[in-house]
């Protein structure tokens, strides 16, 4: 048998840390955040507690990476459409509607930790850089449509989402 090539060894460290974080997911929405351990996260992915810390220095790293990896995902699909004001507040809508309605884990993982005031302050500034992101692109959507007070707006659709979503 010839040694691993580096491209191996990249394909199974991404393959492990898919599989942990896919576990911690399902964990943390299940059960909740502050009830899962790592011990459970390792049983669940079929992976070595040690391998876990090799990859995650954290369990707070783990729910980071997985809220940056939403960050990400959704911000290119609900704001990819924007070819005028009235499809990108379409797509807002109807995307926000699907992560309510069919990302039922990953819901239930964001209200869990709305109501963690410890848990919400390691991922305290990507929620911020979130919040202000889309209130920035809907405030503007909301501006090119004409609305008098784009920002208040923006923050009432977000209450109204938000509202929607519990």
């Amino acid at each position: 048998m010839s040694p691993r090539k580096k491209e191996e060894f990249r394909e199974i460290t991404e393959a492990s840390k898919e599989k942990i974080l896919n576990a911690a997911f399902n964990l943390f929405a299940s059960l909740g955040y502050a009830r899962t351990s790592m011990d459970m996260v390792a049983k669940k992915a079929k992976i070595s507690k040690g391998l876990i810390y090799h990859y995650f220095k954290s369990k707070e790293e783990i729910l980071r990476t997985i809220f940056i990896r939403f960050l990400e995902k959704t911000d290119k699909q609900i704001w990819a459409k924007n070819d005028n004001p009235k499809s990108a507040l379409k797509n807002l809508i109807e995307s926000f509607v699907h992560y309510i309605t069919q990302e039922i884990q990953f819901n239930r993982l964001m209200i869990s930790l709305a109501v963690q005031p410890d848990v919400v302050k390691g991922i305290k500034k990507d929620m911020e850089r979130l919040r202000a992101g889309w209130w920035g692109k809907l405030s503007n959507i909301l501006k090119e449509s004409g609305y008098k007070d784009p920002e208040t707006e923006a923050y009432l659709l977000g209450a109204i989402l938000d509202g929607f979503g519990l």
